[in-house]
C-alpha cells in the first residue's frame, strides 16, 4: 500500500528481499476486506474497473464525501451525480489513473483521499479509496480492538519464501505478546512464533501469497512468559506480504472445546439430549435419543419435533409448560411420549432455554430420561409400602385385639360365678366385635341342651335354649359360616336374620361345652374368632372346674350337704356376724337313733339311702339362710342364724316329727321308721368361741340319747350339768 507508514517500513526491509518485484496493485479479497475495513474509523471503499461499488466499510456513511451516494449498494456506481459535472469528472479521472496502476492523492473539498490500485478476487482490477492522513492511519490501526499487523515476505536469493517480517503492529498485538512495539517491528514471524512451522499456519500463509486466497484459521500465540492463548486469524494478501487481524477466542475456544467434550459425553449417556430452535425444529439429537425413541439423528435434524414425538403431559398441559419455560427459563416434569415402534414411554424431562451472551433466547434444550424401569420399581415400591402399611395396620389391630382378648381372659380368671362370667363375656365381646352381634350359650351338664349365658349387640335375637341338633357347628365340631342364600342356616338362627353368621363350637377335651354365635354385615377374622372362642371356653370350663372342686371340698358326696370342713369355716363366720348384729344363733347336733342296727338289718346301701333321704328333709324344712352339714357318720349339724331359744325348740321338734313320719323306700320296699335325737344350744349375746358352741350342742345331744333318744334337748335345760362341765 503506497502510504507513508507502509512505505517507511517497507523501505527499511527492502534490502532483505533481493528478488522481490513490487507490483502497483494490492490483492484484495472482498471478504477479508470487509472484516478488516469495518474495524477502521475512517471511510474506506473499493470499486471495480467500471467504478461500481464492491465493498464499503461501516464508517463510510458518516465520513463519506458529500457528493457521493449516502447508502450505496454493491454494484452501484460510485461517482457523483450528473448535477455536479466538474466533481464527477474529477472523481472519474482519479479512478481511471488508479485503475491504470497509479497511486493517487487528491484533495477534494478540503479532504485528502488516497486512491490505491488493487486486484479484487472475482472482479479483477479496482481501486481502494480511503480518507486518511499518515497519522490518521496510525491512529486507525491503534483504534482497532483486535491485534492487527502488516507483514512482508522474506525470500532467499532464489526467490523462495523463508519467513515473514513484521512491518507494523498495533498496541493490542503488543499486549498479547508482551513485547514493546519497537521490539516487534522488523521481527521475523517464525522467530516470534516457531510453532507456526509445525501447526500449518506458515504453510497457509505461503499458499496465501501464491493464490491470493484469504486465510482463516485457529492458532495460538504465546507471550514472552510462554503462556499460550487461542486466536482466530484473518489474513489477506498485501503486496508481497499480508495483513492479519487476530481475534482472541481463548474463552470461546475453551467453551467450544468443553462443548465438544460434552457432546462426546452426551453421546455416551443414556439420556436423550434434544436441541431445537425456538420454532421446535430439531438441531441436535444425541445417541441417547436414538436409543430411546428409535429415530437416528440424520432422520430428525432439521425437521419439526412434533412430527416425530407425540407427547402427553401428566400433570399439566403443553401450553402451561411452555409458559413456565419462557417465564423462568426452565421446566421440569414427567410426560409420556410415543416411540417409533408405537410404544408409550414414561419420560422425565428437563427443558431449558438456551441464550446468547445478551440473554436473548436462541433455542431449547431438553434432557429426557426413560423412567420406565424407575416407574416399574416405584410401582413395586408403592405396592410394597401399601402392603407394609396394611401389615402395620393389621399388626396394630391384631395387637389391640390380642390385648382385648388377654383382658377378657384375665377378667374371666377372677370370676367366682357364672353370673359374673356372663357379664364379663358380654362386655368383652362388645369391645372385640363392635360391628357384630351375637351370644354365648353353655351346655347343661349331662344334657344335650345349651342355655343362654351372655349376649351383645343391637341385632341380637338370642334364644333362651337350644339343643345340639339345632346347630351344624355343634354336630360337626367345626366352625360353620353362612351368608344369605349361600349356605345352610342352623335351626337356632332367626328367620329374620339377613346378615352373615358364624357358629363356633366350644369343645373342651372332646366334649361340647358351649357355643359362640357371631353375626353381622361382615365377619371378623377367623383367627380372632377362634382365639376368642378358645379364651371363653377355657375360662368357663376352668370356672366350672373350680366350682366342682370347691363343691367337692365343702360338699359331702353322699348327701349333698356341706361337710365338716365347711362347717368349721361357716360357723366361725356366722358367729361373728351374729355377735356383730346382736342377733341369736342356734347350733343343733343331730344323730340317727340305732343307725348301726339299721345298717346291720338292711345293709349299707339302705343306710346310704337313709342318709340321703335325711338330707332331702333338711333341705325341705330349712330356710335358705340355714346351713345343714354332715358332721361325720350318722351325725349332722344345723346352724340357724337369727333363731332364738324358743323358736329353735319349736322348729327342731317339728323336724324330729317329720323324720319320724317319713316313709323311706329302698329296693322297692318300705323301710321301718327311724327317729333322730337332737341337742342344741342358742347363743344370745354372750361372747363364745365356735368350738364351745359345738361342745354344748354335742353335750345336749348326748343327754337326749341318754334319756331315751327321739327327743330334742336344749343345753340350757340341763340342770344337773353345769356349763363348765358341758364345755369340758
Amino acid at each position: 500500500m503506497k502510504i507513508k507508514i507502509a512505505e517507511k517500513n517497507a523501505m527499511a526491509a527492502s534490502h532483505i528481499s533481493l528478488d522481490q518485484q513490487e507490483t502497483p496493485w494490492l490483492d484484495i479479497d472482498p471478504l477479508i476486506a470487509a472484516t478488516i475495513l469495518n474495524c477502521l474509523p475512517i471511510a474506506v471503499w473499493i470499486v471495480d474497473e467500471q467504478y461500481r461499488l464492491v465493498v464499503a466499510n461501516t464508517t463510510y456513511q458518516r465520513a463519506r464525501p458529500t457528493c457521493m451516494p449516502a447508502t450505496p449498494q454493491a454494484g452501484e456506481c460510485m461517482l457523483p451525480d450528473d448535477s455536479l459535472p466538474k466533481c464527477r469528472d474529477h472523481w472519474q479521472q482519479q479512478y481511471a489513473h488508479a485503475v491504470q496502476g497509479e497511486h493517487r492523492i487528491s484533495t477534494i473539498d478540503g479532504i485528502t483521499y488516497y486512491f490505491q490500485p488493487v486486484t479484487i478476487k472475482h472482479f479483477g482490477k479496482g481501486v481502494l479509496v480511503c480518507t486518511v492522513q499518515d497519522t490518521t492511519l496510525n491512529l486507525a490501526i491503534e483504534a482497532m480492538p483486535d491485534p492487527f499487523g502488516i507483514y512482508t515476505a522474506l525470500r532467499n536469493r532464489s526467490g523462495k519464501l523463508i519467513d515473514f517480517q513484521i512491518v507494523a503492529v498495533n498496541s493490542a498485538f503488543c499486549q498479547i505478546t508482551g513485547y514493546q512495539q519497537h521490539e516487534l517491528i522488523g521481527q521475523r514471524l517464525l522467530d516470534l512464533f516457531p510453532h507456526y512451522h509445525e501447526d500449518g499456519t506458515f504453510a497457509d500463509l505461503q499458499q496465501l501469497l501464491k493464490t491470493g486466497e484469504p486465510v482463516r484459521r485457529i492458532t495460538t500465540i504465546s507471550d514472552r512468559s510462554g503462556t499460550p492463548r487461542t486466536f482466530e486469524v484473518h489474513a489477506g494478501k498485501f503486496n508481497d506480504g499480508f495483513v492479519a487481524s487476530w481475534r482472541d477466542i481463548t474463552a470461546q475456544y475453551q467453551i467450544e472445546h468443553r462443548i465438544r467434550q460434552q457432546a462426546a459425553l452426551l453421546d455416551q449417556i443414556a439420556d436423550a439430549v434434544i436441541a431445537t430452535d425456538l420454532n421446535y425444529v430439531i438441531t441436535g439429537w444425541n445417541r441417547g435419543a436414538e436409543r430411546i425413541y428409535g429415530w437416528s439423528a440424520e432422520e430428525v435434524i432439521g425437521k419439526p419435533l412434533g412430527s416425530f414425538l407425540k407427547t402427553q403431559y401428566t400433570n399439566t398441559t403443553m401450553e402451561e409448560a411452555a409458559l413456565v419455560l419462557h417465564q423462568t427459563g426452565c421446566w421440569e416434569g414427567e410426560v409420556e411420549q410415543q416411540r417409533r415402534d408405537g410404544q408409550i414411554v414414561p419420560i422425565h424431562a428437563v427443558v431449558v432455554l438456551s441464550r446468547d451472551e445478551n440473554g436473548t433466547p436462541t433455542g431449547i434444550v431438553a434432557v429426557n430420561r426413560d423412567i420406565s424401569e424407575r416407574r416399574h420399581f416405584e410401582q413395586l415400591l408403592m405396592k410394597a409400602n401399601q402392603r407394609l402399611e396394611q401389615a402395620i395396620i393389621d399388626a396394630r389391630r391384631q395387637a389391640a385385639e390380642i390385648l382385648l382378648v388377654n383382658e377378657l381372659h384375665d377378667l374371666l380368671q377372677v370370676c367366682h360365678t357364672f353370673a359374673e362370667a356372663a357379664e364379663v363375656v358380654a362386655f368383652g365381646l362388645e369391645r372385640l366385635f363392635p360391628r357384630q352381634y351375637g351370644y354365648v350359650m353353655v351346655r347343661q351338664a349331662g344334657t344335650a341342651n345349651l342355655t343362654l349365658l351372655a349376649q351383645w349387640g343391637d341385632g341380637t335375637d338370642a334364644p333362651a335354649m337350644i339343643t345340639i341338633d339345632q346347630c351344624w357347628a355343634l354336630r360337626r365340631g367345626l366352625i360353620h359360616r353362612t351368608c344369605p342364600h349361600e349356605s345352610i342356616r342352623c335351626a337356632h338362627i332367626s328367620p329374620n336374620e339377613h346378615h352373615c353368621t358364624c357358629c363356633i363350637p366350644l369343645v373342651v377335651q372332646g366334649d361340647i361345652f358351649g357355643l359362640l354365635y357371631i353375626a353381622g354385615e361382615e365377619l371378623p377374622r377367623s383367627e380372632l374368632i377362634v382365639m376368642t372362642g378358645d379364651t371363653i371356653k377355657l375360662a368357663l370350663s376352668n370356672l366350672a372346674l373350680r366350682a366342682t372342686l370347691r363343691e367337692q371340698a365343702i360338699i359331702d358326696p353322699l348327701t349333698g350337704l356341706y361337710n365338716r370342713r365347711y362347717l368349721e369355716t361357716s360357723l366361725s363366720r356366722e358367729l361373728h356376724r351374729a355377735q356383730r348384729e346382736q342377733i341369736p344363733l342356734t347350733v343343733a347336733m343331730i344323730d340317727i337313733d340305732h343307725f348301726k342296727q339299721f345298717n346291720d338289718q338292711y345293709g349299707h346301701d339302705a343306710g346310704d339311702t337313709l342318709l340321703r333321704e335325711l338330707a332331702v328333709i333338711f333341705r325341705e324344712h330349712l330356710r335358705q339362710s340355714d346351713l345343714a352339714c354332715r358332721f361325720g357318720g350318722e351325725e349332722f349339724v344345723l346352724i340357724l342364724p337369727g333363731v332364738n331359744q324358743a323358736t329353735a325348740q319349736t322348729r327342731l321338734q317339728h323336724l324330729r316329727e317329720v323324720v319320724q313320719q317319713r316313709q323311706i323306700i329302698f329296693a322297692g320296699a318300705p323301710l321301718r321308721p327311724i327317729t333322730i335325737s337332737i341337742g342344741y344350744f342358742t347363743c344370745e349375746k354372750e361372747e363364745i368361741e365356735p368350738h364351745i358352741l359345738l361342745q354344748r350342742a354335742d353335750a345336749a345331744l348326748y343327754a337326749a340319747k341318754r334319756s331315751g333318744r327321739n327327743r330334742v334337748i336344749d343345753f340350757s335345760n340341763l340342770p344337773t350339768l353345769s356349763s363348765d362341765e358341758g364345755d369340758k
